[in-house]
């Protein structure tokens, strides 16, 4: 399917403002009818007209896979009541070959295809359907005709129906709710919401002179003073970041769309998109405006990093299967180092709120044990397994696996100071690259960020080293010691008490068991406990809650032995372990820095 991603950029984005208006007067256009007649029942019933399709079988499909997304989705379960007709209106013959695939013979050339979608979720992957709106990511509502990627695409809502829901979406209005894309990944990259939207926008100006907008448009219960607050915020974080490459990346038809949904009927998520982001949670602005800002940090920094700076292994995108990608690390875990960064240096964010968001990723990093197993590389290469995935069976991910978003912000935040030491920093990397890979829109491989790492910091035997040791293997540099350099002091919270890493017990009728995987550095994995193993006794006294736990294992000291007695698959057990401090980091700040510490702070944070 991506395979159209050069065609687009050769024929359709030449002149980068340029509209869409052919097509809906093109006679290849592809054009989908939604009708929305039983949309309280979470159904859409879909007419697809293919106008132009080659002689012999033709195949439409169902997506498994969607834009910024890297795992296999089964959309195809909530699409059923398939018929297909030729151009006078007779019925053809429709049989389905695959799970996702259906062959369609006996066609004229034109094939009018309709079928009814049950959606009721919604989320930066899902769609939704209600009484309160539509919210359409394109891959989980619309199926494609294979071998039509480079057609134009329409799509229109039924006439007369809900005639005050407005829509919102990257896709290009042509009037009279029509809306148009110029080929298959185009569309399928543009989520959609329609319903009641509040708006609202502001201007852009690049160096070069060039203005764009930048659009909020949010389905909310909240007030109009809320949503101003935030679509203040949103342009505070939007300058700050265009400050770190330079300059906005030329958007399509000179506008970029935050898709916004804060209502208790949608889920919550983040997913970017070429010119668009979807930014949900089924929360609202009053009480938590303050939490959903980081989601639309995240998001825009995307727009640059990973929509334009965009690693070959995602090129060309499956719509069929899930791309395997090694450079997760950067495109997902640096744009999560630049996401709360931003919010700070946009004034969104206090040093002290960054320090506490900062405490919970270097604990989960740091301390544990999936650092062991794969290095930033192959947590990426992880990610079909884990990205919104589902899967039946257990596995044991809480000792194996490090999630390549704060495993990359971990690996962003060690090279940013480590360059700062050195004279440089990481927004001249991110530039560079912007500069060589994003602006050229030539997909890149690691090498390529290696490389640019050793042009801007002149040694190129040093980057390759770095990367040696922190991307391709699991080292890391001292944190600790990095952060001393701006008045942050990284030490243990409790050092003088006995901790069990990651422990989560629950507590039933007298029994206390064990929730979740055992880490392999909590003391209690050498004694043989694992999840669901009932704890009875710890050093000789008996245990029936978890005060119990908790008061027995305030008494304990560190370095000394002890037995702890369980009941494991119906049997009764007894191990030993060594009590071991507490490895729980906090980050604390320095309200009375040095004065090179504060230039530092004011270098990295751009405050005063």
């Amino acid at each position: 399917m991506r395979l159209l991603f050069a065609l687009f950029f050769c024929l359709c984005l030449t002149t980068l403002t340029a509209q869409l208006d052919w097509v809906a007067d093109h006679p290849g256009t592809i054009t989908y009818t939604l009708d929305l007649s039983n949309v309280q029942q979470h159904e859409l019933r879909i007419t697809v007209e293919f106008p132009a399709v080659k002689p012999g079988v033709f195949t439409v499909k169902m997506p498994q896979s969607s834009p910024g997304r890297y795992a296999v989705h089964n959309f195809a379960k909530n699409v059923y009541k398939l018929s297909a007709f030729d151009s006078e209106g007779s019925v053809l013959d429709l049989s389905q070959e695959d799970l996702t695939e259906w062959a369609i013979t006996g066609h004229d050339g034109f094939v009018r295809l309709e079928y009814t979608l049950f959606a009721n979720g919604g989320d930066g992957t899902y769609s939704g359907i209600d009484d309160r709106k539509l919210h359409l990511n394109m891959p989980a509502s619309f199926l494609y005709g294979e071998q039509l990627n480079d057609r134009p695409v329409m799509l229109q809502i039924k006439a007369g129906q809900r005639p005050g829901w407005e829509v919102a979406t990257q896709l290009v209005d042509l009037g009279q709710r029509r809306f148009a894309a110029p080929n298959y990944y185009y569309f399928f990259d543009s989520p959609t919401i329609v319903g009641d939207i509040m708006r609202g926008d502001f201007r852009v100006e690049n160096p070069d002179g060039k203005q764009q907008t930048i659009e909020v448009a949010m389905m909310h219960e909240g007030s109009q003073e809320e949503f101003d607050d935030y679509l203040a915020w949103t342009k505070d974080i939007v300058l700050a970041q265009q400050k770190v490459y330079g300059e906005l990346p030329d958007f399509d038809y000179g506008k970029y769309t935050f898709l916004c949904s804060y209502n208790p009927w949608i889920g919550g998520d983040g997913m970017e998109h070429r010119n668009s982001t979807i930014c949900s949670a089924p929360v609202g602005l009053e009480k938590f405006a303050s939490r959903l800002i980081g989601t639309v940090s995240h998001e825009f920094f995307h727009c640059w990093n990973v929509e334009r700076i965009r690693p070959a292994s995602l090129e060309p995108f499956s719509f069929d299967h899930a791309n395997m990608s090694g450079e997760l690390w950067f495109a997902e875990g640096f744009t999560s180092y630049y996401d709360d960064l931003s919010l700070v240096r946009a004034g969104v964010l206090s040093l002290e709120d960054y320090a506490r968001g900062l405490t919970g990723q270097l604990n989960y990093v740091l301390l544990r044990p999936g650092r062991g197993y794969r290095s930033p590389v192959e947590m990426s290469q992880q990610a079909p397994f884990v990205d919104a995935a589902t899967a039946n069976d257990p596995d044991n991910f809480s000792n194996t696996f490090v999630s390549y978003y704060p495993y990359g912000a971990t690996v962003a935040l060690a090279l940013d100071l480590t360059l700062r030491e050195r004279g440089h920093n990481l927004d001249e990397v991110m530039k560079l690259i912007w500069k060589r890979y994003g602006k050229t829109e030539i997909p890149y491989h690691i090498r390529d960020l290696q490389l640019a790492l050793g042009d801007v910091v002149g040694d190129q035997q040093w980057a390759e080293d770095w990367f040696a040791d922190h991307v391709y293997r699991s080292e890391l540099p001292d944190i600790g010691a990095l952060l001393d350099n701006y008045g942050l002091q990284l030490t243990q919270a409790e050092p003088d008490s006995v901790g069990f890493m990651g422990l989560r017990l629950r507590e039933n009728d007298g029994v206390v068991s064990v929730r979740g995987g055992i880490a392999e550095n909590n003391p209690l994995y050498a004694a043989g406990l694992d999840e669901n193993s009932e704890i009875l006794s710890l050093n000789g006294q008996p245990v029936t809650s978890t005060k119990d736990w908790d008061k027995l294992t305030s008494e304990l000291k560190i370095g000394e032995f002890y037995e702890v007695t369980f009941r494991q698959l119906g049997q009764e057990k007894t191990g030993r372990f060594q009590a071991a401090s507490s490895p729980t980091l906090l980050l604390s700040v320095d309200e009375k820095p040095n004065g090179k510490a504060r230039k530092a702070r004011k270098a990295w944070f751009w405050t005063e």
